[in-house]
């Protein structure tokens, strides 16, 4: 299929799938790299969008959340409790499919760091989702399996925690790991022959 062909096609699922409740909007560079900008009003609708990308044949390439501090308006009535809740959180899915890169963008409440996990339907999302849960504080439901990837057991992240990631890893790629190898039984290569 021609990248317009894509385009026009998946363009019309979305708009189906979602009943319009999305901004949408493509660009295409000087080189011909065609991107797609979505933002989700519901974010729920996150997993409709897996769906489709899946049909398209498409996969994860990253996942980008970001803690982003609340707009307070001058004149707020109550600032102090505006400036209580003044972190929210944007979640970027960058998708890539049929030559077509797609980022969707999702805004979580304030209150609720949950979002449906999109790893039934695309694996490719499986590690990204799990770094997200596990450097964001942000539960997944569904997710098959939420085991933590790097950091210790221990230690629980809040939304501001910032700790040197050397101390907050079990070993993974610290002197644990460099112990495990240099224990292994391969052979050293000689130098010179």
């Amino acid at each position: 299929m021609l990248t317009e062909e894509v385009i026009n096609d998946f363009s019309i699922k979305i708009n189906l799938e979602l009943a319009g409740k999305l901004d949408l909007k493509w660009d295409v560079d000087k080189k011909g790299v065609v991107c797609g900008w979505c933002r989700l009003v519901d974010y729920d609708d996150i997993e409709k969008v897996a769906k489709l990308i899946a049909s398209f044949k498409g996969r994860v390439m990253t996942i980008t959340p970001l803690n982003t501090p609340a707009i307070i308006a001058d004149n707020a009535p109550d600032e102090a409790l505006v400036k209580e809740k003044s972190v929210s959180l944007i979640i970027n899915y960058h998708f890539f499919f049929e030559g077509v890169n797609f980022t969707v963008r999702i805004t979580l409440p304030d209150i609720d760091r949950t979002v449906k996990s999109i790893t039934p339907v695309l694996k490719s999302a499986d590690w990204h989702e799990r770094e997200m849960q596990e450097l964001y504080n942000i539960k997944l439901e569904g997710h098959p399996n939420s085991k933590r990837l790097f950091l210790d057991e221990n230690i629980y992240m809040t939304d501001h925690t910032m700790i040197p990631l050397s101390e907050a890893m079990t070993g993974a790629s610290t002197n644990t790991l460099w112990e495990k190898i240099m224990k292994s039984d391969r052979k050293e290569a000689k130098i010179g022959e």
